[in-house]
């Protein structure tokens, strides 16, 4: 019997030692985040959508993700601004129909920035690995929204129609008052200061709604875009509204200052670049390509 347990004892010997040399194959970060944001995302932001969000409809392309600068840095995940959007819980918005990020996913995308945003494996990209998010099984119903922040977020897309007032008026009031300066005349003109009330009336609920709509994920592909509009817009409505009060001192005395002329001027600028911040964010540089 020794010659016929002798061979077996020596083969089990090598089971062990070939189980152990087997490679054990690295998890494919990036194929568990592409899915993570097909399942989570790609209803705002795919590839297939007329108009993203936000102008950010290439959330599957991972490399192009991992190339902007203004969405992630690579290897720091806490100064990408992906990963602020999403720990905060502002990306996908409590309101999302596909449900907020579970803590293992926000863990999963954390990972895949600390590991340099690699892309997708070539041989996973396009089958879901075991363990990567999937709808049907992952879905988190989302909760409704309380009605107080339905309100707020209805009221932020009201910036889209607002924000025209305060732009015309304050480049009428500009135009206004050159003729004024043509003319040599330092009475103030009724039709200026017309302009500049109601501009000061209407910037003040233009900037409010426009926290509001920026705060429901809007501009959110640009980032460094979404953080100049927003100040310069707050600047541009004090701006505003100091000059207004300015224009309502010489429409009380009879006569124009040099310093509300000047206003007038740095607020028409202001609002016109305010403007094309805006414009470029929402439409983006090669809107009226030809």
């Amino acid at each position: 019997m020794r010659w016929i347990t002798a061979p077996v004892v020596l083969a089990a010997s090598f089971v062990p030692t070939a189980m152990a040399q087997s490679p054990i194959p690295e998890p494919d970060l990036g194929a568990d985040v592409r899915g993570i944001f097909a399942a989570r995302c790609a209803a705002c932001h795919g590839p297939d959508l007329v108009k993203p969000k936000g102008r950010f409809g290439y959330v599957l392309d991972l490399h192009k993700v991992a190339n902007n600068p203004e969405m992630v840095v690579p290897s720091r995940p806490d100064e990408s601004e992906l990963w602020t959007l999403i720990s905060r819980n502002e990306m996908p918005p409590s309101d999302s129909p596909q449900g907020p990020l579970t803590a293992s996913e926000k863990e999963r995308v954390r990972a895949w920035i600390a590991a340099g945003a690699p892309d997708a494996r070539p041989a996973t990209t396009s089958a879901p690995r075991a363990g990567a998010s999937d709808t049907s099984a992952n879905h988190v119903p989302a909760a409704p929204l309380p009605t107080t922040e339905r309100v707020l977020r209805w009221l932020g897309k009201l910036h889209l129609l607002a924000l025209h007032f305060p732009i015309a008026l304050m480049l009428a009031a500009g135009a206004g008052e050159l003729i004024s300066i043509a003319k040599r005349s330092r009475v103030p003109a009724p039709g200026v200061q017309f302009c500049v009330t109601l501009a000061a009336l209407a910037v003040v609920p233009t900037v409010i709604f426009g926290w509001l709509f920026a705060a429901s994920g809007n501009g959110i592909g640009s980032s460094q875009l979404l953080f100049a509009h927003r100040w310069l817009g707050t600047a541009t409505g004090v701006w505003v509204l100091i000059t207004a009060l300015g224009a309502e001192r010489d429409a009380y005395r009879g006569l124009r200052g040099w310093d509300v002329r000047v206003g007038l001027a740095i607020g028409a600028v202001l609002v016109g670049l305010t403007a094309h911040i805006g414009g470029l964010m929402e439409h983006g540089s090669d809107f009226f390509a030809w």
